[in-house]
């Protein structure tokens, strides 16, 4: 297992030679970064998995969602994905057994590579995006899941929940609707 504490982050959050300067070992950049520096680069989904980088402390701009699931959720236009720190907070305190690589990883996977996308909600305009994760050691799928607000009149996408399922609580949300 990764031990995060051999390894620590600089303060622009990267893995650094364990000074806090000096060489960053994580390869990936934020999407802040891409959009600074390309506007009109169209991202593939394995570019925007590896682009995630969650700041726990702060509101984060994520990268928009494929052009494929966007008719899976009724929207014309695209726009980039909020986390907010608020909702991050909410997050950790109802699923603390949740590691942030497991959040990020969640986030990442669920929104850019989704193994189902379906309507959460009759009155509000979420859709949940899940994607299988791993397999536990007794076979059976975790599936992470994204609760997304996508209401048009919103300048963004925006992250409700995520968290892990088993294959029934999963089966039960797709059923609700």
């Amino acid at each position: 297992m990764f031990d995060e504490s051999k390894h620590p982050r600089a303060e622009d959050g990267r893995f650094t030679d364990g000074n806090g300067v000096g060489k960053t070992y994580r390869q990936n950049t934020s999407y802040s970064e891409i959009l600074a520096a390309d506007k009109h680069k169209k991202m593939s989904p394995a570019e925007k998995i590896a682009s995630v980088y969650i700041d726990f402390n702060r509101d984060n701009i994520l990268p928009e969602l494929n052009e494929a699931d966007l008719e899976k959720i009724g929207s014309k236009v695209n726009k980039p994905v909020l986390l907010k720190k608020s909702v991050i907070e909410r997050n950790i305190a109802q699923h603390y057994d949740l590691t942030t690589e497991d959040f990020e990883s969640i986030i990442a996977h669920a929104l850019y590579s989704p193994s189902e996308i379906f309507k959460a909600n009759d009155k509000k305009p979420y859709y949940h995006f899940a994607k299988v994760i791993e397999v536990n050691s007794k076979g059976k799928p975790e599936i992470g899941l994204a609760l997304l607000d996508v209401d048009d009149s919103k300048n963004n996408f925006e992250i409700v929940h995520a968290h892990f399922v088993r294959e029934r609580s999963f089966n039960l949300a797709k059923k609700k609707t």
